[in-house]
Parts: structure tokens; sequence; C-alpha cells
């Protein structure tokens, strides 16, 4: 796996220092969709920047130092010359998306594909016909993306149907978030309770040994997230490692908290990004880092079988 002297340069800050390295921005205040789970769609959705100032913003945020982008939206497939300038700006550029508009194939750019189960209980959360035309273009992409799950109250009996359905597809591998609450509303529907979400936690690590390093859900991400394991140790905005290292934005180019929203419910945290960031470097293991790596080098094809 071959990293450019910018990438090796963001992993040498995670190791050396706590200065911020990335930054997630909402590029769009509009999306195609509205999916029952989003959090998105709970946040006010500001005007968006047009083309060239939120280009301009990029290219002010890498200046600051900021070498890593996640792009997000609404639909970031809506601004696909901010998707373009995105992967030319920045050394390592992750960008999720819901597939209707397909992969645009873009340097530098890894496409996260978000799904939610098979076909009924997908379309159930995202919309009739979603997860057919999502496959249809997922399978004419140039390059594999990674499928993204975020797993709640409506998805989390469905998860060993679901990954054996994504490990027949041109993948690059499959993550998994747990749905974060919001502190105004009542999530009841949606969040799964810490002790329950152990049990989930520890299927995800059962298929992990079924498919292999596909499922980007490693031990040492386990443990972050388990009540017996770290959980506590971080799960507050003061204690978050990707509060430290993530700045994030508005589609205005506002600051705001964190990607969830401000007013996301960090003691109950499902955020993948803290699992990895933490199983890698808290103590270090290869397995968390070697997926963490693996997103930073979109083009690297699925291995096959």
């Amino acid at each position: 796996m071959l990293l450019t002297p910018g990438k090796l340069l963001i992993l040498a800050k995670w190791v050396l220092t706590s200065l911020p390295t990335t930054v997630a921005v909402d590029i769009t205040h509009r999306c195609n969709l509205k999916c029952l789970h989003c959090y998105w769609w709970k946040q006010d959705h500001p005007a968006e920047l047009d083309d060239g100032r939120m280009i301009a913003l990029l290219k002010g945020l890498r200046a600051r130092g900021l070498a890593a982008a996640i792009l997000y939206g609404g639909e970031p497939t809506l601004r696909p010359e901010v998707c373009r300038a995105a992967g030319e700006i920045f050394d390592a550029t992750l960008a999720f998306t819901n597939g209707i508009n397909g992969f645009p194939e873009l340097k530098n750019v890894q496409w996260i594909l978000s799904l939610d189960g098979p076909q009924d209980l997908n379309d159930t959360i995202r919309g009739a016909g979603v997860y057919a035309k999502a496959l249809e273009n997922l399978k004419r992409a140039s390059q594999p993306p990674i499928v993204h799950m975020t797993i709640s109250r409506l998805n989390q009996d469905s998860l060993d149907d679901f990954v054996r359905e994504m490990m027949r597809l041109p993948i690059k591998g499959m993550g998994f978030s747990f749905y974060t609450p919001d502190l105004t509303r009542d999530e009841s529907g949606l969040f799964i309770p810490l002790k329950e979400r152990d049990r989930l936690i520890m299927e995800l690590l059962s298929l992990r040994r079924r498919y292999g390093e596909k499922i980007g859900f490693t031990p040492a991400m386990a443990r972050q997230l388990l009540t017996a394991g770290d959980f506590y140790q971080w799960n507050r905005y003061a204690a978050c490692p990707v509060s430290q290292r993530v700045r994030c934005f508005k589609s205005n180019g506002q600051p705001k908290a964190c990607t969830y929203g401000d007013s996301a419910d960090c003691s109950r945290c499902g955020c993948a990004a803290v699992a990895a960031y933490r199983g890698a470097f808290k103590p270090f293991d290869y397995p968390t880092l070697r997926l963490i790596l693996g997103l930073m080098v979109p083009e690297l094809r699925v291995r096959k079988g």
C-alpha cells in the first residue's frame, strides 16, 4: 500500500501531535432523499456557498494545514465540481453518497455508499427503489466503493443478511456506525440502548471473523464502543479525539461542533471515526491502522474472494 508524502504527513500528525488534520464539510444543503434516521434533516440548512466560494473555502482550510477532507451533505454528488476540486486540493478525500447519482471517477476521492439493510428494509428507511438503483450504479463504478451502514433500532436485526448480500458485490469493504441520538429529541425509536448495543458489537466481530478484512470493524474498535471497554473514557465532547482532529463546517461555510450537529448526544455516541482512531492508537493496533490507511488509498482495488 503506497502512501503519498502528504498522506504520510497526516499519519505523522496523528501519531506525534494533537493537531487537527481533517475537515468535514456539508458541501450542499440539498438532498434527493429523506432517510428516516438521517441526522442531517434535523439540523438547520443554511444557504450553500456557490462552487467558487465553496472551493475557495476548501483551499483556505488546506492552507491552514487540514490535509484530509470528508464530504457530506445533503448529497455530495449534487455538487460534482466541488467533489472534483476537493480530490485535487486535499491529500485524502472521502465522500458519502446515497448512490442514486452513481460514483463519478474522481482523482483521490473514495466514495462511501450509505445503505441500511437488505432491499425491503433499506427502501423502507431510504425510499422505494433506492436499493436497486444504488446497486446498479455500484456495479458500474470504475472503483469499488465502501458500503457504510448506520445501525439503529430500524435495522439492528438485519446485520447478518445484509453483510452476506454485500459480500457478493464488488465493494472495497464495509463500515459501520451506531445511531447517535440528538439531545433535543425523543430518539427511542432509533437509538439502541448501550447494553443492547454491546451484543451487536460482538455480532460485528463475528462477521469479521467470517468474512475477513472487508468487514471494517476490528476488535480494537469494538473495545472503544463496549460499555465494559473504553467507551466511558471518551463519550463526552471534551474527550472526543475526532472533535480535536476534525473541523466541521455547514454548507454556508460556518463551523459546527460535530458532523452530527451541535446537539448530538456525545454520551451515547456511535461514531465509527472515534472507534477507528482510538482503536488504532490507544494503544497502537496495526489491523485498525491498516483499515484507516485503506480509506486513504482509494485506488487500492478490492481483493478477489
